[in-house]
């Protein structure tokens, strides 16, 4: 073993010697009102090349997650944006042609002398990657809680464009709109006449078809113009028409289809001696301002975007004041709404680590920002994000959302509890907990019968209710799937079934340990084995360790609640947990590690390969003794950390075919944050460090030259086994440059959790 680590390490100060001069896109910092800021001063298009000089196949043009319950914007270094709804089916409302991407424009031009007419007028565009936002010397780019700031510096004129977005205020609700305000200031000693354009074009793409050519869609939607009875509002209507034979629902049943776009609207204010106007042309919102400057002057004006179903100029001028509402004009440091925003956030004032507070407070912005209503479900969830959401359009999984819920707990419990019920109104009577749901809360038939659900819904239940004293939460009602049907139980009775299912219909297998079914964590776990041939006899140690590790915080929190202190379920969840830790530790014997599953006698993975997936859950054991403890982490550390600059890998050897990457060797924060956890039960100190180890601080230190994993990151970061600090490409994507990467819900939600644990 020690001839296989030697190589890696080598290889690994080798690469660090090759980075070290690497040019970072930015720096992050906390601003005067303490919220965090990332300026970004890379070059655009962005790029980068791999440990082996080959392209490392970033996306282009970075990009910030902003939005609230109700609409999300993800916002380009650039100035392009990305305007997306999840509230009915996810799709992008200015879909560019190219995937994963917006279509705005803004322009602005300048006619020296104040008549103009001057045949020296000058246009220039600000967005997009021909745009000036590609010239860092010429547009200062800043990003942060809630907007997204250009100021870009046109010679006799300086324009400053924000993009702010703001919170959603109680759950459930939020203003589906953006504002888009612009300062301009003439530096010159002559009067300039200025006009300014702001664009974009109205698109709707449902996320899960944009790979799909358009001719071929299921339904096809088309722009109509609402009566425009007003200069500065204009609507545009989405409708549809079947492009294939289909049985169209009525718009509320579910559905993988949108059967209910948004109407889309754009309004612009005065600026002083101005009148906007505002018109739809064709399939394209535009919004026209044109003043004169003084010398030395300035003038302010904004164009609000947003969605909206039925949408009149009297519902739009009334979003339009309720969005304006607080917004705070004369101070756009943070954007408009950063007091609002600060509210919204915990107070880490007391933090004297600066990369925790920032970092903490950035990671709690994103569970605010990507939170997302289902009017399906009537709950609000933390979606996982990334590919799922943002490519696939899909939802899943729910164990991605019952992990996401764990730090709402302490920022935020009424939105935890809306992620328990969220999940709960995915359950079949019998305890089976659907995968998730794309679309109109349509949830397809799928390959996976996952063997864990239940077990991440015991965790994020137990730490619910210890944290927050919620007792009184098991004794409402929920309604389990399908909505429509309204069929409902109490959730102390919904857990009681979920039990049953783990126990009955999940089971154990030959050696008394948890079964895997399809998949457990991994879903590929069955990459070259078929799960069909080894359902009934596949065994997880990462299902087992949890079930170990969660079932006594879950009795814990059952043995305080009064509904539930005396009720036989109880000792049942006790037994039960005594005969899978008989069996589990029998397999451990004196070993320094658990094995990863045993698909039958003969298939034994993990036993001579330290494997991530258990570690974690195993130091968790509350009766595991502490010696113990130390014992296998210090192995754990030694063959899956030590070799590793930010992370904890998943395998001290791959144990499939192919690249050593992904599920096989790469680094996933759903698995490392479990054992910093772990490691928190007997040793604090060193659990802090592992934090700050995993943070994205500590990853612009060490990969400089890549922008994805600096402020967010997708599901996993590859270890030093191949293509180190880059994502493991899985979609099938015929350009991965522009497949999506980043704001994936584990790299924020597992850390702030966790931060919050050390603190207790």
């Amino acid at each position: 073993m020690r001839d296989y680590i030697i190589p890696i390490t080598l290889f690994a100060a080798c690469l660090s010697a090759l980075t070290v001069n690497a040019q970072p896109p930015g720096e992050f910092s906390l601003s005067a009102k303490g919220l965090p800021v990332y300026q970004y001063t890379g070059a655009l298009p962005a790029s980068a090349l791999d440990n082996a000089g080959n392209d490392a196949d970033l996306p282009e043009d970075p990009h910030f997650l902003m939005g609230n319950y109700r609409m999300a914007l993800i916002a380009h270094a650039s100035g392009i944006y990305q305007l997306l709804t999840a509230e009915r089916a996810w799709a992008r409302l200015n879909a560019a042609p190219q995937t994963n991407y917006g279509y705005n424009d803004a322009s602005i031009t300048v006619s020296p002398g104040g008549n103009g007419q001057d045949k020296t007028a000058v246009k220039t565009g600000l967005v997009g990657l021909s745009g000036l936002a590609t010239d860092a010397a010429r547009c200062k780019k800043r990003f942060g809680v809630g907007f997204a700031s250009y100021q870009y510096l046109l010679g006799d004129v300086t324009c400053t464009r924000v993009l702010s977005v703001k919170p959603s205020p109680r759950l459930h609700e939020g203003n589906p709109s953006f504002i888009i305000s612009v300062c301009l200031k003439n530096n010159s000693r002559q009067p300039q006449t200025i006009t300014y354009q702001e664009r974009m074009l109205v698109n709707y793409v449902q996320n899960g078809t944009q790979y799909t050519a358009p001719q071929q869609r299921p339904l096809i939607y088309t722009v109509a113009a609402a009566t425009q009875a007003l200069p500065n509002i204009a609507v545009a209507k989405i409708q549809y028409k079947r492009n294939s034979f289909l049985v169209l629902p009525s718009a509320e049943e579910r559905y993988p289809y949108e059967l209910k776009p948004p109407d889309v609207f754009m309004y612009a204010s005065g600026a002083r001696g101005a009148a906007p106007t505002v018109q739809l042309y064709k399939d394209t919102l535009a919004a026209n301002t044109r003043l004169t400057l003084s010398p030395g002057d300035s003038s302010r004006f904004y164009i609000i975007i947003g969605l909206a179903y039925n949408a009149s100029n009297a519902s739009v001028q009334q979003q339009v004041n309720g969005l304006l509402s607080g917004a705070a004009f004369n101070d756009q440091e943070d954007g408009l709404f950063a007091a609002q925003w600060k509210k919204r956030l915990p107070d880490l004032s007391q933090e004297k680590n600066e990369v925790l507070r920032r970092e903490m407070l950035w990671n709690a912005y994103f569970i605010e920002a990507s939170a997302k209503y289902s009017a399906y479900y009537k709950e609000t969830f933390i979606p996982q994000g990334t590919v799922y959401s943002y490519y696939f359009g899909d939802n899943i999984s729910n164990r991605d959302h019952l992990q996401a819920a764990l730090p709402a707990c302490y920022t935020n419990p009424a939105l935890a509890k809306s992620i328990l019920r969220y999940v709960i109104k995915h359950a079949e009577r019998d305890g089976e907990i659907k995968r998730g749901n794309a679309g109109m809360g349509y949830t397809a038939p799928s390959i996976f019968k996952e063997s864990d659900e239940q077990l991440y819904f015991f965790n994020t239940l137990a730490e619910y209710l210890l944290i927050t004293k919620d007792y009184s939460f098991l004794q409402e009602k929920v309604r389990y799937y399908p909505a429509e049907n309204s069929h409902a139980d109490d959730v102390l009775t919904m857990l009681k079934k979920f039990f049953i299912y783990l126990r009955d219909e999940i089971g154990t297998g030959p050696n008394g340990l948890i079964k895997m079914l399809n998949s457990d964590w991994s879903d590929s776990f069955f990459h070259e084995y078929s799960p069909d041939r080894y359902a009934g006899s596949a065994e997880s140690h990462l299902n087992t360790a949890m079930a170990l590790a969660v079932i006594p915080k879950l009795v814990q929190a059952l043995q305080l609640a009064p509904a539930a202190k005396n009720d036989p379920f109880i000792p049942a969840l006790q037994d039960y947990r005594s005969s899978i830790s008989a069996a589990f530790m029998k397999d451990l014997g004196n070993r320094s590690f658990a094995a990863r599953a045993y698909l039958n006698r003969q298939l034994k993975f993990g036993v001579d390969n330290v494997c991530i997936e258990p570690q974690g859950y195993l130091l968790q054991i509350p009766d595991l003794p502490v010696e113990r403890k130390k014992e296998i982490y210090a192995t754990v550390k030694e063959k899956l950390l030590l070799p590793e600059k930010i992370g904890i890998r998943t395998r001290e050897k791959p144990l499939w075919k192919g690249h050593p990457d992904g599920e096989d060797g790469g680094i996933w924060f759903s698995l490392e944050y479990p054992v910093l956890l772990g490691v928190a039960s007997f040793d604090k100190a060193e659990a802090r460090a592992l934090l700050l180890r995993f943070s994205f601080d500590n990853f612009a230190r060490e990969y400089p030259n890549y922008w994805v994993g600096q402020w967010t990151a997708a599901d996993e970061v590859n270890s030093s086994l191949y293509r180190p600090g880059l994502y493991s490409f899985w979609v099938p994507s015929p350009d991965r440059k522009r497949a999506f990467q980043g704001w994936c819900s584990h790299p924020h939600t597992w850390p702030l959790f966790c931060y919050y644990k050390l603190k207790e």
